[in-house]
């Protein structure tokens, strides 16, 4: 036991899980006497950092009155036992927090809290109900692995799975003494593109087979099946009564999760009060800054996050009425373009006022020129298109030279809305602020030549500057016949569960008919001021964010070789009477912004 940083630190402590085996932590107390709750985080990066990339230092927790218990979990760091990712977090994750809550001078309530991997450690556990857990405070992660970070809109995000896979593998090469393995795995890791490029996907790399080969059960499962119900803790954790603050980020790659979990369970029954938070800012997924994809979001755009975490603990393990968060609307977001933080009652937002509308459609419609490229004749109109104006607009998609679209950051995309491969539909600049908080919704009639593919939407503002800054995303495949969908669909282990929600959805038929795409995109909240424009980019990929198309039939899209890729043509019809629209998320504000 040694002091430092004004607390009390033991170093190594042992805990013995119910197998017998052994995992380490590390413990930092207040340095006086008396009980105090205890924060446990359990990650398997090396309990050294802490997480300290994102958080304060355990001893800052110390300060502020709590016992901060910071894991390897199992096969990792120091701890005993074979790393088996996410599945082995419930029964652990259990016994750890029972542990803690009988350490000495803990006053028996428990809470969690962490990012990424050791916020899901966080719903693993409170899935198992461990009675001294009181509250946890998850933060960029998924409660639904399967929709909310491994195939978000139906597809596999393999820009973001990949170079984990290899710091995974490169971690435990270094457990095994191949210092060899780990500095390749350090460069895979880094510069991940010629693996990335590389088909088919289940192809095995030597270092991943060898060290992580979990990740190809990642890319094997490419539908909702009894793999990922098993890595879905919703279901339980909708009977499971506890409180959590909800911590997302607008460009964070698992925002679809962060936010599918709260709005499972905001409102799940028999609740006498709301027991869930959210606050989502302008953040990735290493958060807090105020700088992302050349936007510089000012001073409040870390949210005052340590003190909000502080006060939730406060609350649910100390009691402090001070702290109570009903005081509060449950959800606290970060608008961009404004710089201010907004308040709402629930996720997703309420019908907006007046309307009983969520949003305003702009309709896809166009000059006589083609609508490829920004400098095309594609137009996005306030208004629809006669039916007998009907236009056919025309992209072709070679799936060995996928369209690149890296991340969600809200980086300027002119350069690319230039290239031809896109049909890029322009709105008139807005005479009004507007205030956009929510999913967009595309609709079209689209018809393929060439086998089935994807359809990809990628919404963007255009500032007075040019620049033509990324606001959504969302895809959906096309061109596949209905009985052929589902049989590649029932060649998975199971059916998508009942509650399950498609992110898109597309009323096939025969290659070469007109057929009906919707995709729901990826949320987003922006004020959106008098002289910027909304521009619709169609395409058919977004590589690496979403694993490309290999263009090929029925068999896995992800077993397909080089010489499955294929180039197919896409029509997208507009100017027919309104069926090809972009409805757009108003937010019903009832707020006062506050930040700058």
């Amino acid at each position: 036991m040694s002091r430092f940083g004004g607390g009390v630190v033991r170093r190594a402590v042992p805990c013995v899980m119910r197998d017998g085996v052994k995992l380490y932590s590390d413990i930092y107390m207040p340095d006086e006497r008396g009980e105090f709750p205890v924060l446990l985080m359990r990650q398997p990066y090396g309990r050294t950092i802490a997480s300290t990339v994102t958080y304060a230092h355990p001893v800052w927790y110390a300060r502020h009155g709590y016992i901060v218990v910071i894991q390897d979990v199992r096969g990792r760091g120091d701890s005993e036992g074979e790393f088996a990712p996410f599945i082995q977090e419930g029964a652990d994750g259990f016994d750890t927090v029972e542990w803690a809550a009988a350490l000495p001078q803990s006053n028996g309530r428990v809470g969690m809290y962490g990012f990424s991997y050791q916020g899901i450690t966080q719903w693993a556990a409170a899935a198992e109900r461990p009675p001294s857990l009181k509250a946890i405070a998850p933060a960029m992660c998924p409660a639904d692995l399967y929709h909310g970070t491994f195939y978000p809109h139906g597809s596999f995000a393999i820009g973001d799975k990949l170079p984990w896979a290899f710091q995974l593998a490169r971690d435990t090469a270094r457990r095994a003494g191949d210092a060899e393995a780990a500095e390749q795995c350090t460069r895979m890791m880094r510069h991940p593109d010629d693996w990335l490029f590389h088909v088919p996907v289940t192809d095995r790399h030597p270092l991943l087979e060898r060290y992580f080969p979990t990740y190809y059960e990642w890319c094997e499962h490419t539908e909702y099946d009894g793999y990922w119900r098993e890595r879905n803790w919703l279901p339980r954790l909708a009977e499971c009564p506890i409180p959590a603050l909800h911590i997302g980020g607008w460009y964070d790659s698992y925002l679809m999760g962060t936010l599918g979990s709260f709005a499972a369970l905001q409102e799940a029954p028999g609740r006498e009060r709301t027991i869930h938070r959210l606050i989502v800012g302008p953040w990735g997924h290493i958060p807090w800054g105020r700088m992302a994809g050349g936007a510089d979001h000012g001073p409040a755009a870390d949210g005052d996050i340590h003190m909000e975490q502080l006060r939730w603990f406060d609350y649910w393990l100390k009691g402090n009425a001070d702290a109570d968060p009903s005081a509060e609307p449950p959800v606290r977001y970060f608008e961009q373009y404004s710089n201010s933080w907004r308040t709402a009652r629930r996720w997703p937002a309420a019908d907006v006022p007046d309307t009983g509308k969520s949003g305003f459609r702009l309709y896809l419609s166009g000059t006589p020129k083609p609508a490829n490229g920004a400098l095309g004749g594609g137009v996005l109109a306030p208004s629809p298109g006669r039916e007998e104006e009907e236009t056919a607009d025309v992209f072709v998609y070679d799936a060995r030279l996928p369209m690149r679209t890296d991340n969600c950051l809200p980086s300027d995309r002119s350069a690319i809305q230039d290239r031809y491969e896109i049909l890029v539909y322009s709105g008139e600049p807005l005479d009004r602020t507007i205030h956009l908080f929510g999913s967009p919704k595309l609709v079209v009639r689209c018809q393929t030549m060439g086998g089935p593919t994807d359809l990809v939407a990628t919404l963007t503002v255009v500032k007075p500057d040019g620049k033509a800054r990324f606001l959504s995303v969302g895809r959906t495949e096309i061109g596949r016949p209905a009985a052929q969908g589902a049989a590649a669909a029932g060649a998975a282990d199971g059916d998508m569960a009942d509650d399950a929600e498609p992110a898109a959805e597309a009323s096939a038929g025969s290659a070469g008919e007109w057929e009906r795409a919707a995709i729901d995109m990826r949320p987003f909240a922006a004020a959106l001021e008098a002289g910027d424009a909304l521009r619709l980019e169609l395409t058919g990929s977004a590589f690496p964010l979403f694993a490309r198309h290999p263009n090929a039939g029925p068999e896995g899209r992800h077993r397909a070789g080089e010489e499955k890729l294929g180039i197919v043509a896409v029509a997208v019809c507009r100017d027919n009477g309104g069926a090809a629209y972009v409805e757009l998320p108003v937010a019903p504000l009832d707020d006062d912004a506050v930040g700058g």
